[in-house]
């Protein structure tokens, strides 16, 4: 039974440790949305997965709490299942007032696309 914890473990991908802190539908070519979080806690770095349609990322603007601002260039087309690079936020563990999305769907067809935004 030992080994097989052990195996449990080794399988757990290092992605188990972020938690979902917002979701927007992009259904539009070229689209902006805001995610405004409720605060209260700090996060090191952030990251942006995408379902069931491409996305084309244009920028992304972290604000955060102290007043303090983080652009983001991220200029990366995201296949579906996939997600962005981890971004690390300036100045270590930070607590994210918004994050400003500007992106748009790069499919073929008229689904949406549906981006989640990841922090730990």
């Amino acid at each position: 039974a030992a080994a097989s914890l052990g195996f449990l473990a080794a399988a757990t991908p290092a992605f188990a440790k972020w938690s979902q802190i917002g979701e927007r539908t992009v259904s539009d070519r070229g689209d902006f949305d805001r995610i405004v979080l409720p605060g209260g806690r700090e996060f090191r770095r952030v990251r942006f997965c995408v379902y069931r349609n491409p996305v084309q990322f244009k920028d992304v603007d972290i604000a955060f709490r102290n007043g303090g601002r983080q652009d983001v260039a991220v200029a990366d087309r995201i296949r579906p299942g996939k997600c962005t690079r981890a971004i690390d936020l300036d100045g270590g563990s930070r607590d994210i007032e918004s994050i400003g999305l500007r992106y748009e769907e790069s499919g073929f067809g008229r689904r949406t696309a549906t981006v989640r935004v990841f922090a730990e």
